[in-house]
Protein backbone atom coordinates (compact mmCIF):
# COMPACT_ATOMS: atom_id res chain seq x y z
CA UNK A 1 0.00 0.00 0.00
CA UNK A 2 1.45 3.15 -0.89
CA UNK A 3 2.61 5.72 1.52
CA UNK A 4 -0.10 8.30 1.09
CA UNK A 5 -3.09 5.59 1.34
CA UNK A 6 -1.64 4.27 4.91
CA UNK A 7 -1.53 7.60 5.82
CA UNK A 8 -5.38 8.83 4.65
CA UNK A 9 -6.60 5.57 6.78
CA UNK A 10 -4.71 6.61 9.54
CA UNK A 11 -6.06 9.48 10.20
CA UNK A 12 -9.58 8.23 9.39
CA UNK A 13 -9.27 5.34 11.71
CA UNK A 14 -8.17 8.09 14.00
CA UNK A 15 -11.39 10.27 13.73
CA UNK A 16 -13.69 6.92 13.36
CA UNK A 17 -12.40 6.11 17.42
CA UNK A 18 -14.41 9.46 18.78
CA UNK A 19 -16.97 10.38 16.14
CA UNK A 20 -19.87 8.64 15.86
CA UNK A 21 -21.08 7.74 11.97
CA UNK A 22 -24.16 10.15 11.78
CA UNK A 23 -21.53 12.78 11.88
CA UNK A 24 -19.01 11.68 9.26
CA UNK A 25 -18.59 13.01 6.05
CA UNK A 26 -15.93 10.72 4.93
CA UNK A 27 -17.27 7.05 4.04
CA UNK A 28 -15.08 4.40 6.20
CA UNK A 29 -12.86 2.62 4.96
CA UNK A 30 -14.07 -0.85 3.36
CA UNK A 31 -12.95 -4.60 4.92
CA UNK A 32 -10.25 -5.03 2.38
CA UNK A 33 -8.46 -1.58 3.20
CA UNK A 34 -8.62 -2.61 6.42
CA UNK A 35 -6.88 -5.67 6.13
CA UNK A 36 -4.53 -4.21 3.74
CA UNK A 37 -2.68 -2.18 6.26
CA UNK A 38 -0.81 -2.89 9.05
CA UNK A 39 -1.62 -0.02 12.25
CA UNK A 40 -1.16 0.03 15.81
CA UNK A 41 -4.31 0.30 17.08
CA UNK A 42 -5.99 -0.98 20.32
CA UNK A 43 -9.20 -2.73 20.52
CA UNK A 44 -11.77 -0.01 20.65
CA UNK A 45 -10.49 1.73 17.62
CA UNK A 46 -9.96 -2.08 16.06
CA UNK A 47 -14.05 -2.51 16.55
CA UNK A 48 -14.77 1.34 15.55
CA UNK A 49 -13.05 0.56 12.07
CA UNK A 50 -14.24 -2.91 11.44
CA UNK A 51 -17.61 -2.54 12.19
CA UNK A 52 -18.03 0.71 11.49
CA UNK A 53 -17.33 -0.36 7.74
CA UNK A 54 -20.58 -2.17 7.44
CA UNK A 55 -22.98 -0.06 10.15
CA UNK A 56 -23.17 2.06 13.56
CA UNK A 57 -20.51 -0.21 15.95
CA UNK A 58 -22.65 -1.34 18.86
CA UNK A 59 -21.72 -0.47 22.41
CA UNK A 60 -20.44 -3.48 24.42
CA UNK A 61 -22.73 -3.06 26.94
CA UNK A 62 -25.66 -3.74 24.67
CA UNK A 63 -25.09 -7.68 25.11
CA UNK A 64 -23.59 -9.18 28.08
CA UNK A 65 -20.11 -11.54 28.35
CA UNK A 66 -21.48 -14.48 27.18
CA UNK A 67 -23.44 -13.49 24.48
CA UNK A 68 -20.63 -11.68 22.67
CA UNK A 69 -18.47 -14.38 23.18
CA UNK A 70 -20.66 -17.53 22.34
CA UNK A 71 -22.87 -16.35 20.16
CA UNK A 72 -22.29 -12.66 18.68
CA UNK A 73 -18.02 -12.36 18.25
CA UNK A 74 -17.51 -15.68 16.51
CA UNK A 75 -20.21 -14.98 13.90
CA UNK A 76 -18.53 -11.70 13.07
CA UNK A 77 -15.31 -12.94 13.10
CA UNK A 78 -16.20 -15.96 10.28
CA UNK A 79 -17.60 -13.08 8.81
CA UNK A 80 -14.51 -11.30 8.26
CA UNK A 81 -13.57 -14.67 6.77
CA UNK A 82 -10.83 -15.63 10.43
CA UNK A 83 -11.41 -19.22 11.26
CA UNK A 84 -9.36 -20.59 14.47
CA UNK A 85 -9.07 -24.23 15.65
CA UNK A 86 -12.39 -24.11 17.58
CA UNK A 87 -14.25 -24.24 14.14
CA UNK A 88 -13.13 -27.78 13.40
CA UNK A 89 -15.74 -29.73 12.85
CA UNK A 90 -18.48 -27.13 13.00
CA UNK A 91 -20.61 -26.51 10.41
CA UNK A 92 -19.88 -23.99 7.89
CA UNK A 93 -21.92 -21.60 6.91
CA UNK A 94 -22.49 -21.85 3.04
CA UNK A 95 -23.37 -25.79 4.20
CA UNK A 96 -25.92 -24.23 6.33
CA UNK A 97 -27.16 -22.73 3.47
CA UNK A 98 -26.06 -19.14 3.77
CA UNK A 99 -25.52 -17.37 0.79
CA UNK A 100 -22.24 -17.26 -0.51
CA UNK A 101 -20.87 -13.87 0.04
CA UNK A 102 -21.68 -13.23 3.36
CA UNK A 103 -19.02 -14.88 5.12
CA UNK A 104 -15.93 -13.52 3.58
CA UNK A 105 -13.62 -16.32 1.47
CA UNK A 106 -10.84 -14.06 2.09
CA UNK A 107 -9.35 -13.39 5.65
CA UNK A 108 -9.72 -9.90 6.61
CA UNK A 109 -8.55 -9.32 9.89
CA UNK A 110 -5.13 -11.02 11.21
CA UNK A 111 -5.65 -12.87 14.47
CA UNK A 112 -3.65 -10.56 16.86
CA UNK A 113 -6.40 -7.72 15.53
CA UNK A 114 -9.23 -10.11 16.36
CA UNK A 115 -8.16 -10.66 19.87
CA UNK A 116 -7.90 -7.01 20.21
CA UNK A 117 -11.39 -6.66 19.41
CA UNK A 118 -12.98 -9.87 21.74
CA UNK A 119 -10.61 -8.29 24.44
CA UNK A 120 -12.13 -5.13 24.17
CA UNK A 121 -16.09 -6.57 24.13
CA UNK A 122 -15.35 -8.80 26.98
CA UNK A 123 -13.39 -6.45 29.12
CA UNK A 124 -16.52 -3.48 28.94
CA UNK A 125 -19.31 -5.96 28.69
CA UNK A 126 -22.03 -6.36 31.44
CA UNK A 127 -21.84 -9.89 33.37
CA UNK A 128 -25.73 -10.23 32.99
CA UNK A 129 -27.70 -7.92 30.59
CA UNK A 130 -28.44 -4.81 32.06
CA UNK A 131 -31.50 -4.22 33.92
CA UNK A 132 -34.60 -2.15 32.56
CA UNK A 133 -34.06 1.50 33.60
CA UNK A 134 -37.29 2.89 36.43
CA UNK A 135 -40.67 3.01 34.21
CA UNK A 136 -44.04 3.77 35.26
CA UNK A 137 -45.47 0.53 35.95
CA UNK A 138 -48.89 -0.01 34.02
CA UNK A 139 -51.84 -0.16 35.65
CA UNK A 140 -54.50 -3.60 34.90
CA UNK A 141 -57.06 -2.52 33.24
CA UNK A 142 -57.26 -0.66 29.97
CA UNK A 143 -59.81 2.11 30.51
CA UNK A 144 -62.28 2.78 27.69
CA UNK A 145 -62.48 -0.91 26.18
CA UNK A 146 -64.44 -4.17 27.07
CA UNK A 147 -62.30 -7.28 25.65
CA UNK A 148 -63.67 -9.81 23.50
CA UNK A 149 -62.41 -13.47 22.68
CA UNK A 150 -64.60 -14.86 20.37
CA UNK A 151 -65.33 -19.02 21.34
CA UNK A 152 -64.62 -20.79 18.29
CA UNK A 153 -65.78 -24.78 19.12
CA UNK A 154 -63.27 -26.51 16.42
CA UNK A 155 -59.41 -27.26 16.98
CA UNK A 156 -57.22 -25.66 14.78
CA UNK A 157 -53.65 -24.06 14.04
CA UNK A 158 -53.01 -20.16 16.18
CA UNK A 159 -51.02 -19.16 13.00
CA UNK A 160 -52.21 -15.67 12.26
CA UNK A 161 -50.31 -13.75 10.18
CA UNK A 162 -52.53 -10.73 9.14
CA UNK A 163 -56.01 -9.06 10.68
CA UNK A 164 -57.61 -6.08 8.84
CA UNK A 165 -60.53 -4.37 9.30
CA UNK A 166 -62.56 -3.55 6.40
CA UNK A 167 -63.25 0.13 6.30
CA UNK A 168 -66.69 -0.13 4.56
CA UNK A 169 -68.10 -3.27 6.34
CA UNK A 170 -66.14 -3.83 9.68
CA UNK A 171 -65.90 -7.42 8.79
CA UNK A 172 -62.25 -8.48 9.95
CA UNK A 173 -60.46 -10.34 7.73
CA UNK A 174 -57.71 -12.56 8.78
CA UNK A 175 -54.28 -14.03 7.02
CA UNK A 176 -53.42 -17.68 8.47
CA UNK A 177 -50.34 -19.45 7.96
CA UNK A 178 -51.36 -22.44 6.38
CA UNK A 179 -52.87 -21.15 2.94
CA UNK A 180 -56.21 -19.22 4.08
CA UNK A 181 -57.57 -15.80 4.08
CA UNK A 182 -60.45 -15.77 6.37
CA UNK A 183 -63.55 -13.29 6.81
CA UNK A 184 -65.27 -12.87 9.90
CA UNK A 185 -68.76 -11.30 10.62
CA UNK A 186 -68.27 -8.70 13.56
CA UNK A 187 -72.73 -8.87 13.46
CA UNK A 188 -72.41 -12.70 14.27
CA UNK A 189 -69.48 -13.48 17.08
CA UNK A 190 -66.56 -13.48 14.02
CA UNK A 191 -67.97 -16.51 12.74
CA UNK A 192 -66.62 -17.32 9.30
CA UNK A 193 -68.31 -15.69 5.85
CA UNK A 194 -65.81 -16.60 3.78
CA UNK A 195 -62.56 -17.97 3.01
CA UNK A 196 -60.36 -17.96 0.58
CA UNK A 197 -56.74 -20.07 -0.08
CA UNK A 198 -53.88 -18.06 -0.83
CA UNK A 199 -50.06 -18.79 -1.14
CA UNK A 200 -48.67 -19.25 2.77
CA UNK A 201 -48.35 -16.37 4.87
CA UNK A 202 -50.63 -13.59 3.97
CA UNK A 203 -49.35 -10.43 4.93
CA UNK A 204 -50.87 -7.06 3.48
CA UNK A 205 -54.22 -6.35 1.48
CA UNK A 206 -55.43 -3.85 -0.35
CA UNK A 207 -59.13 -3.58 -1.16
CA UNK A 208 -59.85 -1.99 -4.36
CA UNK A 209 -64.02 -2.04 -3.75
CA UNK A 210 -66.44 -4.62 -1.91
CA UNK A 211 -65.54 -7.22 -4.88
CA UNK A 212 -62.01 -6.42 -5.45
CA UNK A 213 -58.66 -6.25 -3.20
CA UNK A 214 -55.02 -7.24 -3.90
CA UNK A 215 -52.84 -9.33 -1.11
CA UNK A 216 -49.80 -9.71 -0.42
CA UNK A 217 -48.74 -12.76 0.34
CA UNK A 218 -45.01 -13.19 1.84
CA UNK A 219 -44.30 -16.81 0.68
CA UNK A 220 -41.51 -18.73 3.41
CA UNK A 221 -42.33 -17.20 6.38
CA UNK A 222 -39.11 -18.58 7.87
CA UNK A 223 -35.86 -16.78 7.69
CA UNK A 224 -35.38 -17.06 3.90
CA UNK A 225 -33.45 -15.73 0.40
CA UNK A 226 -36.26 -17.38 -1.92
CA UNK A 227 -38.14 -14.89 -4.38
CA UNK A 228 -41.43 -16.39 -4.24
CA UNK A 229 -43.82 -13.82 -2.46
CA UNK A 230 -46.35 -12.21 -4.88
CA UNK A 231 -48.82 -9.38 -5.21
CA UNK A 232 -52.12 -10.84 -6.33
CA UNK A 233 -55.71 -9.46 -7.27
CA UNK A 234 -58.55 -11.17 -6.59
CA UNK A 235 -61.99 -10.49 -7.66
CA UNK A 236 -65.15 -12.42 -6.59
CA UNK A 237 -67.08 -14.36 -9.40
CA UNK A 238 -70.09 -15.13 -7.93
CA UNK A 239 -69.68 -17.12 -4.80
CA UNK A 240 -66.04 -17.44 -5.08
CA UNK A 241 -62.81 -15.55 -5.85
CA UNK A 242 -60.60 -15.26 -9.18
CA UNK A 243 -57.21 -14.32 -8.00
CA UNK A 244 -54.76 -12.72 -10.84
CA UNK A 245 -51.02 -12.55 -10.15
CA UNK A 246 -49.94 -9.09 -10.86
CA UNK A 247 -46.27 -9.01 -8.83
CA UNK A 248 -44.24 -12.73 -8.62
CA UNK A 249 -40.79 -13.22 -7.82
CA UNK A 250 -40.33 -11.22 -4.26
CA UNK A 251 -37.80 -11.77 -1.83
CA UNK A 252 -39.71 -12.27 1.25
CA UNK A 253 -41.90 -9.40 1.42
CA UNK A 254 -43.49 -7.95 4.24
CA UNK A 255 -45.66 -4.94 3.12
CA UNK A 256 -46.69 -2.93 0.38
CA UNK A 257 -48.31 0.39 -0.66
CA UNK A 258 -50.07 1.66 -3.36
CA UNK A 259 -49.42 5.04 -4.39
CA UNK A 260 -48.94 7.97 -7.63
CA UNK A 261 -45.66 8.75 -6.96
CA UNK A 262 -44.86 10.70 -10.17
CA UNK A 263 -48.35 12.37 -10.71
CA UNK A 264 -49.11 10.28 -14.16
CA UNK A 265 -52.25 9.33 -12.95
CA UNK A 266 -50.84 5.65 -12.42
CA UNK A 267 -49.89 3.75 -9.11
CA UNK A 268 -47.16 2.53 -8.58
CA UNK A 269 -46.10 -0.16 -6.25
CA UNK A 270 -43.48 -0.10 -2.98
CA UNK A 271 -42.42 -3.54 -1.49
CA UNK A 272 -40.81 -3.86 1.72
CA UNK A 273 -38.75 -7.26 0.81
CA UNK A 274 -37.50 -7.82 3.98
CA UNK A 275 -35.73 -11.51 2.76
CA UNK A 276 -32.88 -12.83 5.11
CA UNK A 277 -29.36 -12.00 4.12
CA UNK A 278 -30.49 -10.22 0.78
CA UNK A 279 -33.27 -8.05 0.14
CA UNK A 280 -34.32 -5.22 -1.02
CA UNK A 281 -37.17 -2.11 -0.83
CA UNK A 282 -37.99 -1.79 -4.39
CA UNK A 283 -41.10 0.26 -6.36
CA UNK A 284 -42.77 -1.18 -9.63
CA UNK A 285 -44.88 0.41 -12.17
CA UNK A 286 -47.84 -0.90 -13.82
CA UNK A 287 -45.96 -2.24 -16.38
CA UNK A 288 -43.84 -4.63 -14.17
CA UNK A 289 -40.54 -2.59 -14.52
CA UNK A 290 -38.60 -2.59 -11.35
CA UNK A 291 -36.41 0.14 -9.50
CA UNK A 292 -34.60 -0.99 -6.62
CA UNK A 293 -34.54 1.96 -3.79
CA UNK A 294 -32.15 0.05 -1.56
CA UNK A 295 -30.47 -3.22 -1.90
CA UNK A 296 -30.10 -3.52 2.42
CA UNK A 297 -32.39 -6.88 3.61
CA UNK A 298 -34.54 -6.38 6.36
CA UNK A 299 -37.34 -3.50 4.94
CA UNK A 300 -40.00 -3.85 7.10
CA UNK A 301 -42.59 -1.24 5.92
CA UNK A 302 -43.00 2.10 4.02
CA UNK A 303 -45.04 5.07 4.66
CA UNK A 304 -45.67 7.71 1.77
CA UNK A 305 -46.26 11.61 2.69
CA UNK A 306 -45.02 15.11 1.48
CA UNK A 307 -42.21 15.19 4.32
CA UNK A 308 -40.05 18.01 2.44
CA UNK A 309 -43.49 20.17 1.57
CA UNK A 310 -42.84 20.33 -2.32
CA UNK A 311 -46.01 18.86 -3.58
CA UNK A 312 -45.01 15.27 -4.21
CA UNK A 313 -44.88 12.25 -2.26
CA UNK A 314 -41.84 11.01 -0.86
CA UNK A 315 -41.07 7.76 0.78
CA UNK A 316 -40.30 6.80 4.64
CA UNK A 317 -38.79 2.88 4.99
CA UNK A 318 -37.86 1.05 8.07
CA UNK A 319 -34.71 -1.18 7.80
CA UNK A 320 -34.66 -4.07 10.47
CA UNK A 321 -31.25 -5.86 9.64
CA UNK A 322 -28.00 -5.48 10.36
CA UNK A 323 -28.30 -1.53 9.15
CA UNK A 324 -30.96 -0.82 11.29
CA UNK A 325 -32.62 2.63 10.05
CA UNK A 326 -35.31 4.86 9.02
CA UNK A 327 -34.60 6.43 5.55
CA UNK A 328 -36.33 8.76 3.77
CA UNK A 329 -36.39 8.91 -0.12
CA UNK A 330 -37.71 12.42 -1.17
CA UNK A 331 -39.15 12.51 -4.64
CA UNK A 332 -36.80 14.22 -7.12
CA UNK A 333 -39.40 14.07 -9.60
CA UNK A 334 -39.10 11.55 -13.02
CA UNK A 335 -38.87 8.74 -10.54
CA UNK A 336 -35.75 9.74 -8.77
CA UNK A 337 -35.49 9.61 -5.38
CA UNK A 338 -32.74 10.95 -2.98
CA UNK A 339 -32.25 9.07 -0.15
CA UNK A 340 -31.30 10.15 3.74
CA UNK A 341 -30.67 8.63 6.49
CA UNK A 342 -33.26 10.12 9.26
CA UNK A 343 -32.31 7.23 12.13
CA UNK A 344 -29.31 4.87 12.35
CA UNK A 345 -29.28 2.41 14.75
CA UNK A 346 -26.83 -0.40 16.02
CA UNK A 347 -27.39 -4.06 14.45
CA UNK A 348 -28.52 -5.63 17.62
CA UNK A 349 -31.38 -2.55 18.22
CA UNK A 350 -34.02 -4.68 17.35
CA UNK A 351 -36.11 -2.39 15.02
CA UNK A 352 -39.64 -4.26 14.36
CA UNK A 353 -42.31 -1.57 13.57
CA UNK A 354 -43.02 2.31 13.03
CA UNK A 355 -45.41 4.80 12.24
CA UNK A 356 -45.02 8.78 10.97
CA UNK A 357 -48.05 10.62 13.31
CA UNK A 358 -47.53 14.47 14.60
CA UNK A 359 -47.57 13.78 18.42
CA UNK A 360 -46.87 17.06 19.52
CA UNK A 361 -49.32 18.54 17.12
CA UNK A 362 -46.58 21.36 15.42
CA UNK A 363 -47.54 20.46 12.07
CA UNK A 364 -44.49 18.17 11.28
CA UNK A 365 -44.74 14.35 11.02
CA UNK A 366 -42.80 12.48 13.81
CA UNK A 367 -41.32 9.24 13.83
CA UNK A 368 -42.84 6.56 16.44
CA UNK A 369 -41.05 3.57 17.11
CA UNK A 370 -40.76 0.15 18.71
CA UNK A 371 -37.46 -2.11 18.45
CA UNK A 372 -37.60 -5.47 20.02
CA UNK A 373 -36.71 -8.10 17.87
CA UNK A 374 -35.12 -11.09 19.38
CA UNK A 375 -35.25 -13.62 17.03
CA UNK A 376 -31.52 -14.09 15.81
CA UNK A 377 -28.03 -14.70 17.85
CA UNK A 378 -28.39 -12.43 20.58
CA UNK A 379 -31.79 -14.12 22.20
CA UNK A 380 -31.63 -12.33 26.07
CA UNK A 381 -33.62 -9.61 27.88
CA UNK A 382 -32.88 -6.11 26.65
CA UNK A 383 -32.84 -3.36 28.80
CA UNK A 384 -32.91 -0.71 25.47
CA UNK A 385 -36.09 -2.73 24.05
CA UNK A 386 -39.08 -0.65 23.98
CA UNK A 387 -41.30 1.88 22.50
CA UNK A 388 -39.97 5.49 21.34
CA UNK A 389 -40.95 8.77 20.07
CA UNK A 390 -38.58 10.97 18.08
CA UNK A 391 -39.57 14.38 17.30
CA UNK A 392 -39.41 16.14 13.61
CA UNK A 393 -37.68 19.81 14.58
CA UNK A 394 -39.53 21.02 11.27
CA UNK A 395 -36.32 20.51 9.12
CA UNK A 396 -36.70 16.32 8.94
CA UNK A 397 -33.81 16.43 11.73
CA UNK A 398 -35.49 13.80 14.43
CA UNK A 399 -34.42 13.43 18.05
CA UNK A 400 -35.55 11.03 20.54
CA UNK A 401 -37.99 12.49 23.09
CA UNK A 402 -40.09 9.69 24.58
CA UNK A 403 -38.93 5.89 25.49
CA UNK A 404 -40.73 3.42 27.67
CA UNK A 405 -38.75 0.13 28.05
CA UNK A 406 -40.96 -2.74 27.11
CA UNK A 407 -39.38 -6.12 26.66
CA UNK A 408 -39.24 -7.73 23.04
CA UNK A 409 -41.34 -4.56 21.62
CA UNK A 410 -42.73 -5.64 18.38
CA UNK A 411 -45.82 -4.21 16.44
CA UNK A 412 -47.66 -0.66 17.02
CA UNK A 413 -51.03 0.83 16.14
CA UNK A 414 -51.80 4.83 16.96
CA UNK A 415 -54.93 6.84 17.33
CA UNK A 416 -56.76 8.81 19.12
CA UNK A 417 -58.74 6.17 20.99
CA UNK A 418 -60.32 8.22 23.67
CA UNK A 419 -61.56 11.32 21.60
CA UNK A 420 -59.55 14.00 23.31
CA UNK A 421 -57.74 15.28 20.77
CA UNK A 422 -54.54 13.39 20.64
CA UNK A 423 -52.83 10.44 19.65
CA UNK A 424 -52.15 7.30 21.95
CA UNK A 425 -50.73 4.74 21.12
CA UNK A 426 -51.08 0.55 21.57
CA UNK A 427 -47.92 -1.92 21.26
CA UNK A 428 -47.26 -5.31 21.77
CA UNK A 429 -44.08 -7.63 22.15
CA UNK A 430 -43.70 -10.57 20.51
CA UNK A 431 -40.89 -11.43 22.79
CA UNK A 432 -41.74 -10.16 26.12
CA UNK A 433 -40.72 -11.27 29.51
CA UNK A 434 -42.38 -13.82 30.87
CA UNK A 435 -41.35 -13.31 34.71
CA UNK A 436 -42.51 -9.83 34.24
CA UNK A 437 -45.20 -8.44 36.45
CA UNK A 438 -48.08 -7.41 35.39
CA UNK A 439 -47.49 -9.14 32.12
CA UNK A 440 -46.53 -6.43 29.93
CA UNK A 441 -46.71 -7.88 26.26
CA UNK A 442 -49.54 -5.52 25.27
CA UNK A 443 -49.82 -2.17 26.38
CA UNK A 444 -52.00 0.88 25.86
CA UNK A 445 -50.42 3.90 26.93
CA UNK A 446 -53.09 6.86 26.99
CA UNK A 447 -51.68 10.12 25.95
CA UNK A 448 -52.99 12.46 29.22
CA UNK A 449 -52.00 16.25 28.92
CA UNK A 450 -50.14 16.49 25.86
CA UNK A 451 -47.22 13.93 25.90
CA UNK A 452 -47.17 12.17 29.41
CA UNK A 453 -48.05 8.87 28.54
CA UNK A 454 -49.96 6.42 30.99
CA UNK A 455 -49.55 2.66 30.67
CA UNK A 456 -51.99 0.46 30.85
CA UNK A 457 -52.29 -3.48 30.93
CA UNK A 458 -55.15 -6.39 30.42
CA UNK A 459 -56.41 -7.13 33.78
CA UNK A 460 -57.09 -10.41 32.33
CA UNK A 461 -54.11 -13.16 32.15
CA UNK A 462 -54.43 -14.43 28.73
CA UNK A 463 -52.14 -17.30 27.56
CA UNK A 464 -50.94 -16.21 23.71
CA UNK A 465 -48.15 -14.63 21.95
CA UNK A 466 -49.10 -11.72 20.20
CA UNK A 467 -47.37 -11.34 16.12
CA UNK A 468 -50.35 -8.37 14.82
CA UNK A 469 -52.09 -5.70 15.71
CA UNK A 470 -54.71 -4.06 13.53
CA UNK A 471 -57.08 -0.86 14.56
CA UNK A 472 -60.69 -0.57 12.88
CA UNK A 473 -64.18 0.46 13.75
CA UNK A 474 -65.84 -3.46 13.87
CA UNK A 475 -69.02 -1.90 14.92
CA UNK A 476 -69.18 0.85 12.53
CA UNK A 477 -69.89 3.30 15.49
CA UNK A 478 -67.41 5.89 14.56
CA UNK A 479 -64.46 5.28 16.64
CA UNK A 480 -61.13 2.79 16.41
CA UNK A 481 -61.43 -0.25 17.50
CA UNK A 482 -58.22 -2.73 18.49
CA UNK A 483 -57.41 -6.26 16.95
CA UNK A 484 -54.76 -8.47 17.80
CA UNK A 485 -53.86 -11.43 17.04
CA UNK A 486 -51.95 -14.63 18.13
CA UNK A 487 -49.14 -16.67 16.63
CA UNK A 488 -48.20 -19.84 18.33
CA UNK A 489 -45.07 -21.13 17.29
CA UNK A 490 -46.25 -24.93 18.79
CA UNK A 491 -48.88 -24.68 16.61
CA UNK A 492 -45.95 -25.21 13.84
CA UNK A 493 -44.39 -28.71 15.01
CA UNK A 494 -47.20 -30.66 16.56
CA UNK A 495 -50.55 -30.92 16.43
CA UNK A 496 -52.72 -28.35 18.22
CA UNK A 497 -55.39 -29.68 20.90
CA UNK A 498 -56.77 -26.64 21.95
CA UNK A 499 -59.64 -24.71 20.53
CA UNK A 500 -58.61 -21.64 18.01
CA UNK A 501 -58.00 -18.61 19.76
CA UNK A 502 -56.58 -16.69 16.49
CA UNK A 503 -57.34 -13.20 18.06
CA UNK A 504 -58.42 -10.65 20.46
CA UNK A 505 -60.81 -7.49 20.15
CA UNK A 506 -60.58 -4.07 22.59
CA UNK A 507 -63.71 -2.76 21.72
CA UNK A 508 -63.61 0.68 22.38
CA UNK A 509 -66.58 2.22 24.65
CA UNK A 510 -65.19 5.67 25.28
CA UNK A 511 -67.78 7.99 24.75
Amino acid sequence: MKFQDSLFLLVVFFWMSCSPISERKQPPPTLEQLAATDLKLDGEQLANAYCGSCHIKPDPSVLDKKTWNESVLPDMRKRLGLYLEEDFGATLPEDAGVPKGIYSKVQLIDREDWRKIQEYYNENAPSAPLPQESKEIPKLGIPGFDLIQPNYDFVYPNLTTMLRVHPGTGQLWLGNRFRTLVILDPKNNFQRIDSISTAIAPVEILWESDSEFELLTMGLMDPSNDSIGSITKFTRKGKSWAGALLLDSLMRPVHFLKEDLNNDGQPEYVVSQFGNHFGKLSKHSNKKEEQILSSFPGARRTISADIDRDGDLDLIAQFTQSRESIRAYFNEGNGEFQEKILLDFQPAFGSSDFRLEDMNQDGFEDIILVNGDNADQSQILKNFHGVRIFLNDGENNFEENWFYPMHGASGLELADFDGDGDLDIFAIAFFPDPKQKPRQDLIYFRNDNNGMYRPFVLAEELDAHWLTITKGDIDLDGDQDVIVGSFEFNDLYKKPVKNWKPFIILKNDNK
